[in-house]
């Protein structure tokens, strides 16, 4: 039996900075599951503006060990052991994109006028134990009744599906399953608490915790506020070491070495 997820949540923020944040989300503490993120191929469509994105995403853990008895051998060659390779797929639609669309109404004409993005990705390997295809849509979003340029929807639906055979499959299809739906409901909880995070870097220029002594990177856009110590969040900023370096690019190599480095210190 497919187990079937389905959930929207709001971000108070464009969907301009909200694509951003997409992109920009890992590494984060929310996702200490994502082991890497390669990006294959990206292009922009020249006729329609659509930018055409695909990534590649290792994240450990997508099944439960006990189901490694089911498993060949050659089934935890990727990554390490239970580690799974995601691979996603992505469009961005220009703003614009809703014009003269007659089937979204005035209310999606309105929403068409800024950027949107969909997302689709699933595992390419342990595909017969446990098969998760998830798709995203973040787009404009209402403000009660009336379209609002400051809030973004984000549309998430997943399914989880068991293809073992044998003795007893069905119940261990199941259980399978439905370790996945729940698995799949706690992760989307932390993501949507990560890309919180990253837009809260993004409009206060706001370190990491763990970097706290870093500047961000990659620095936001011309004529992005100053301001962003004002920020509630800022009475836990600590102010940046005398000779600290004035960038930090937030990879996991980086942050491995920095903590190894207060460690020895």
């Amino acid at each position: 039996m497919v187990q079937v997820y389905k959930k929207t949540h709001s971000y108070p923020e464009p969907p301009a900075t909200s694509l951003l944040a997409f992109f920009l989300r890992y590494p984060n503490p929310f996702a200490r599951h994502v082991l890497s993120v390669d990006v294959l191929d990206r292009t922009v469509d020249p006729v329609t503006g659509r930018i055409h994105t695909t990534r590649l995403i290792l994240k450990r853990g997508i099944l439960p060990k006990w189901a490694t008895r089911w498993l060949p051998s050659s089934a935890t060659s990727g990554g390490s052991g239970l580690d799974a390779w995601i691979y996603e797929e992505s469009i961005v639609d220009p703003p614009g994109w809703g014009k003269g669309r007659k089937d979204l109404g005035a209310e999606g004409e309105d929403f068409g006028k800024q950027p949107r993005l969909r997302m689709q990705q699933g595992n390419l390997n342990h595909r017969k134990a446990m098969h998760v295809i998830e798709g995203g849509d973040l787009r404009a979003g209402p403000n009660g009744q009336v379209p609002s340029l400051s809030t973004t929807l984000h549309h998430t639906t997943a399914e989880v599906r068991s293809y073992l055979g044998g003795t007893w499959s069905s119940l261990i299809r199941k259980r399978i399953e439905s370790y996945g739906l729940g698995k799949f409901e706690g992760n989307s909880e932390t993501s949507r608490k990560g890309m919180s995070l990253i837009l809260q870097l993004l409009r206060y220029r706001h370190p990491l915790p763990e970097t706290a002594e870093f500047e961000f990177f990659p620095p936001p856009p011309p004529g992005f506020s100053e301001s962003w110590t004002d920020m509630p969040e800022a009475a836990s900023w600590q102010e940046p070491k005398e000779g600290s370096p004035k960038s930090f690019f937030l990879s996991p190599a980086n942050l491995r070495a920095w903590a190894r480095k207060r460690r020895e210190d």
